[in-house]
């Protein structure tokens, strides 16, 4: 987190406007607990809350994914900004005025993001302006009136028009200094044997924004029946489809004012309910849902309606997004549409008021979903067919927590099939202790598999896992160094840079470095001086160990002679290999000499 073109000052001072607790308590629900607070991380999904915040040190750590850092950083990863946009987002919400020369880009990655985002920005205001004010948009105008889509509309999604150019986007930017290099970095130019040319042609544009209301990307419709119907921007370094949610920027407010989003299909849905009055509504980006799109709802909304088409391809996705939104808490439930409409037909054929009547207040449980969508599977006329279908549905009601939800539905399916709910329930109780067993023996340790991700495969830590003595003393070691700086002069002079672990001595190094500049222990700002994520992580993990307040002599003794033992066994154990080697050539001098070595090396003082 380099911050060699903001003063110091400044970000000590922006740091200590902010109690942690109050700005992650705007995306997280924390709970006391002793000393710390605890909530469910937004950064990965669980159940249990292994989120922790600290009020002394002003740091947060989730012990399961590993994420960690203090309020800067905080903002960083939660609103996916670079450090210069959480340090000015931070810095104007605080009212701290930020020296013009200080904004400048600090990184070549901030840079190129900062031209791609400022690239797609002209774009979208020349599409835009094409589409409302020259000959080239009268036809695509026409188009969107007609489809009910009103100029208010345009404006508020800066809807547009690519005309049917091969380099009318492609000369307009590079006029204003853009190279082709990077325009096809930015996705607007597409290469070829014969060379670059604008992506989109002859199409309605719509922008996509990130959550801070950029443009990021464009989504291209053609007006006629030319494939593809749909033309999106490929991912580049400021648009990832797994994580970016159409419309957040607009309906966040709502969303979190309801705790409450409905999710739909495209934008053409997203803005047609829009126009209808619904304001809470956003959708993916020719993806399916992804569990990064899940985290980030998870900061907004507890309930998630979803509004998929009515069509096959709607309704498996549809399912696919129960499976994945419900083991994370969220509430659900499932707009029926009518066939062979979407939201956006419906609206237009019957009218919003009865789209928000009689569509959104008739949801539907997840559970009564899946069974509707599952008995499609089967031939319900031939009794081969029902009693698969009956098999499966148990399958499914068996994954409900609460026995009166179980009932509820194994009182239909008896009713439906004229069958015994005693004989039902002993199936179901068959098919809970199953699932229950299958559990046991698959249960996979997510702690682990989340840490996998955010540290690309290197584990810092795994909670859960017995190491050697000498790790652990090393670990404290570490953890008391960072609370101390008379303990950091003492292990520098026991021990210097002979840690065994790798990210210890990497860590040790930077703390060496950090007193020597004349800091004093501020767990807060020696994070804020590291620019690795892993050690960054590792540090806000260590910082959070419990601990005793003070240590003893015999304490840290013990933790040096650890440390200092385990080197002696290394030589040791390097030394034996040496002495069979020389045993091996019949060199039993030499083996001779190494066996007192190995002696002197056991017997210090002997």
């Amino acid at each position: 987190m380099p911050t060699t073109r903001i003063p110091n000052e400044l970000l000590q001072q922006i740091r200590h406007h902010y109690h942690i607790v109050d700005v992650i308590g705007q995306y997280v629900s924390l709970k006391k607990s002793g000393r710390n607070y605890i909530g469910l991380c937004p950064f990965h999904s669980e159940k249990t809350p292994s989120f922790t915040v600290s009020p002394e040190k002003e740091i947060f750590h989730c012990f399961g994914c590993g994420a960690g850092g203090d309020v800067i950083k905080f903002v960083m990863d939660i609103e996916n900004y670079s450090f210069i946009e959480a340090v000015n987002f931070l810095a104007t919400e605080a009212g701290i005025t930020i020296p013009k020369l200080e904004q400048h880009i600090q990184y070549e990655e901030d840079e190129k993001r900062l031209q791609l985002i400022q690239a797609h920005d002209l774009a979208a205001k020349l599409f835009h302006y094409l589409l409302l004010e020259t000959e080239h948009g009268k036809e695509p105008y026409r188009y969107l009136l007609d489809r009910g889509v009103s100029k208010e509309v345009i404006e508020t999604f800066q809807i547009g028009f690519s005309p049917p150019s091969w380099d009318f986007l492609k000369k307009f930017l590079i006029k204003r200094g853009y190279s082709e290099e990077l325009l096809e970095e930015a996705g607007l130019l597409i290469r070829n044997e014969n060379g670059s040319f604008d992506r989109f042609r002859n199409r309605i544009m719509f922008p996509i924004f990130d959550a801070k209301g950029r443009v990021i990307a464009f989504g291209g419709r053609v007006m006629d029946d030319s494939l593809p119907k749909y033309l999106n921007s490929p991912e580049t370094i400021i648009f990832n489809k797994s994580k970016t949610i159409y419309n957040l920027h607009l309906a966040a407010k709502e969303i979190r004012k309801k705790r409450q989003a409905i999710l739909f299909e495209g934008y053409i849905d997203t803005i047609s309910t829009w126009k209808a009055g619904i304001h809470n509504g956003i959708a993916t980006l020719g993806t399916a849902l992804t569990e990064q799109h899940a985290n980030i709802l998870r900061r907004y909304a507890d309930e998630i309606i979803i509004s998929y088409d009515s069509d096959t391809a709607g309704q498996q996705a549809t399912y696919k997004a129960i499976e994945l939104l419900q083991p994370l808490g969220f509430q659900l439930k499932i707009v029926q549409m009518p066939q062979g409409f979407d939201p956006d037909d419906y609206i237009r054929t019957y009218g919003p008021n009865s789209f928000k009547e009689d569509i959104l207040t008739t949801t539907i449980t997840p559970t009564a979903f899946k069974l509707n969508f599952i008995r499609k599977e089967y031939q319900l006329n031939e009794e081969s067919g029902r009693l698969k279908y009956i098999a499966k549905a148990l399958e499914v009601i068996a994954d409900l927590p609460r026995a009166i939800e179980r009932e509820h539905y194994l009182r239909g399916l008896a009713d439906e099939f004229k069958l015994s709910i005693d004989s039902l329930k002993n199936d179901l109780n068959q098919f809970i202790y199953e699932k229950r067993k299958k559990k046991e023996k698959t249960r996979v340790n997510l702690t682990l598999k989340w840490n996998n991700n955010i540290n690309n495969g290197n584990h810092v830590f795994k909670p859960n896992t017995l190491y050697p003595a000498f790790y652990q003393a090393e670990k404290y070691l570490i953890a008391l160094m960072l609370k101390d700086r008379k303990i950091a002069e003492q292990v520098k002079e026991e021990i210097g840079s002979d840690f065994h672990v790798e990210d210890f001595s990497v860590l040790a190094a930077y703390i060496y470095s950090y007193y020597s500049d004349g800091n004093e222990a501020d767990i807060r700002h020696f994070i804020s001086t590291l620019e690795d994520e892993r050690l960054i992580q590792l540090a806000s993990h260590l910082a959070m160990l419990e601990m005793n307040e003070e240590v003893s002599e015999q304490e840290f003794h013990d933790y040096i002679t650890q440390v200092k033992k385990h080197h002696v066994d290394l030589l040791i154990k390097q030394k034996k290999e040496e002495q069979k080697k020389a045993e091996r050539l019949k060199d039993f001098a030499t083996a001779a000499k190494i066996g007192q070595e190995i002696i002197q090396l056991r017997n210090p003082k002997g």
